[in-house]
């Protein structure tokens, strides 16, 4: 755990591929042969790091919440703060551009991405809409937008100040709110 904690501060304060196994190794309190005993390589670390800071299925979070109204108000608070996570989507990007000259890397990449959609889609499912079996149109679909969003407004905030912290999040909520408005509708008819 402290190799991948020391590898995410160093990979967001120096990159990727300025960041050496022998400062990973340093910063966590291990020799380099630790770090081997743990991992292949560089990239296997950083799939780690990734992997750990991703945020979180909305299961772990709405497991209290029944009411439908609530639900959606919570889905859509979680969403809407998504693009926050700046860090991990600086590190998914720069994991992104690897994996255009890598297809090792690329196929690690397509099942991360394969993973956290995944979990977008079965959380859209399970939390969404689950009011009388209802379930949302093609919750992959939903899901992918929700992860484009997110991902495009944690982007476009690493190159802006705080004053810009409010739009980003109503621009997040648009979106969502346009993408929620069918099962929104769908659970208010169920309810009358």
């Amino acid at each position: 755990m402290r190799l991948i904690e020391a590898a995410e501060k160093l990979f967001i304060r120096k990159g990727f591929d300025d960041t050496s196994v022998d400062e990973i190794s340093e910063m966590a309190g291990y020799s380099r042969g630790a770090f081997y005993s743990n991992f292949d390589d560089k990239g296997q670390l950083f799939l780690a790091v990734v992997d750990r800071c991703r945020p979180k299925a909305l299961d772990e979070t709405f497991q209290r919440i029944a009411e439908p109204a609530e639900r959606i108000a919570a889905i859509r608070e979680w969403f809407s703060n998504r693009w926050r996570f700046k860090d991990y989507i600086a590190l998914r990007m720069e994991f992104s551009l690897r994996a255009m000259r890598d297809r090792n890397v690329r196929q690690h990449l397509a099942e991360l991405w394969q993973r956290e959609l995944e979990m977008c889609a079965v959380s859209v499912c399970r939390h969404f809409c689950a009011t009388d079996g209802l379930q949302p149109d093609r919750p992959e679909i939903i899901g992918l937008v929700l992860l484009a969003v997110a991902q495009g407004l944690g982007t476009l905030a690493h190159d802006t100040g705080p004053e810009w912290e409010h739009m980003y999040t109503e621009a997040a909520r648009l979106a969502f709110d346009r993408i929620a408005a069918p099962q929104i509708s769908q659970i208010g008819r169920l309810q009358c």
